[in-house]
């Protein structure tokens, strides 16, 4: 019954902390888009000069905002009613455990999909968001929230004694 509270618990965690940075992305919408905006500018960019990516018009950069304000919602939702479900069934079989873990895997999906798809493929290596003065928070954080959701999908995986 341990593993299966855990699991609970570490997808309520990844859920809410998805939930958090979407509220402080949305109350904070004009920096949001001047970040946006300043990762896809290729500024700031000395030790790697040549950037493969286009800067993109603004409307790609409301795009790519509402994708990953909507993958954070969608993480969020997903692990938090995962974590629900989970919890309804904590006291029944395996089988019916292991059915309810299927929004919880999805929503760590949609997690992963954003912070390391995202983030760490388009940001981090196509826009080279490392090299740039504001950019090593960014990388740093979206590198520890995608394996925070990977090792929690993994664990989510493992069938319970």
């Amino acid at each position: 019954m341990i593993d299966r509270q855990l699991k609970i618990l570490t997808c309520a965690i990844i859920g809410a902390m998805a939930l958090m940075y979407l509220a402080h992305n949305l109350a904070n919408i004009g920096e949001a888009q001047a970040f946006f905006t300043y990762v896809t500018s290729h500024q700031g960019q000395e030790a790697y000069p040549v950037t493969l990516l286009p800067v993109p018009p603004e409307p790609l950069i409301i795009v790519a905002m509402v994708l990953v304000f909507g993958l954070e919602f969608a993480a969020g939702v997903l692990l938090m009613y995962g974590a629900w479900i989970m919890w309804s069934s904590r006291g029944k079989g395996s089988e019916e455990f292991r059915l309810a873990k299927r929004w919880a895997k999805i929503g760590l999906g949609c997690a992963i999909a954003n912070w390391w798809g995202l983030f760490q493929v388009i940001a981090v290596a196509g826009y080279q968001l490392w090299q740039m003065p504001n950019g090593t928070g960014p990388d740093h954080g979206s590198w520890v929230y995608g394996a925070m959701s990977m090792m929690t999908l993994i664990y989510l995986s493992m069938t319970e004694e």
